[in-house]
């Protein structure tokens, strides 16, 4: 199922009053698991049947932005370590911490030169942001890829639980290690 978007602007001055949303820019900065909204702006709001239905057909770039609070990536060689086991849509990206309201400048520079290398630097390549069930990483990450241009952005905001759900394989993944050479 399809469900339409609002604009980057109607949302932030929607979110402007609320203290879990930055003002300036309308992202969720606090309370990153709490119930979603069924729009996003810059992008398309996808259900589970949605995103098969897109693996299916298109050259998807898929990526995961599940957090791994409290871990940073290794400095020397950008490999992740002390992380849970995930389970991911198999041909995932796994990109933590990359969906906050106000990404650190490396965690920005890597999401968004990972998605660029994955897409071959092709704004218009379909790109789907995923999580888990109501998350906001996702919904702020779609927002981060359309700010710099994209402009075939999906969001699947049931995420690996949807998937699970619907009978549908999840495999393991292992985050994607930082280019610490490119911050």
């Amino acid at each position: 199922m399809l469900m339409a978007t609002l604009g980057i602007a109607a949302i932030s001055v929607a979110f402007a009053q609320d203290a879990n949303f930055d003002p300036e820019t309308g992202l969720r900065i606090h309370h990153y698991t709490d119930p979603v909204p069924q729009t996003v702006p810059g992008g398309v709001v996808l259900d589970t049947q949605g995103i098969k239905h897109l693996i299916e057909t298109t050259d998807v770039v898929l990526i995961d932005v599940l957090s791994i609070s409290g871990v940073r990536y290794d400095e020397l060689d950008g490999s992740w370590s002390g992380y849970e086991p995930r389970f991911n849509i198999p041909g995932s990206l796994w990109l933590p911490n990359v969906g906050y309201g106000r990404p650190s400048p490396d965690m920005l520079t890597y999401f968004l030169n990972t998605v660029a290398e994955a897409t071959d630097g092709q704004l218009d390549h379909p790109v789907l942001i995923y999580c888990i069930s109501d998350c906001w990483m996702g919904w702020n990450a779609v927002q981060h890829l359309a700010r710099v241009g994209y402009s075939k952005v999906y969001w699947g905001p049931l995420g690996t639980d949807g998937w699970s759900e619907a009978g549908y394989e999840l495999v393991l993944t292992e985050p994607t290690p930082v280019d610490v050479d490119s911050l």
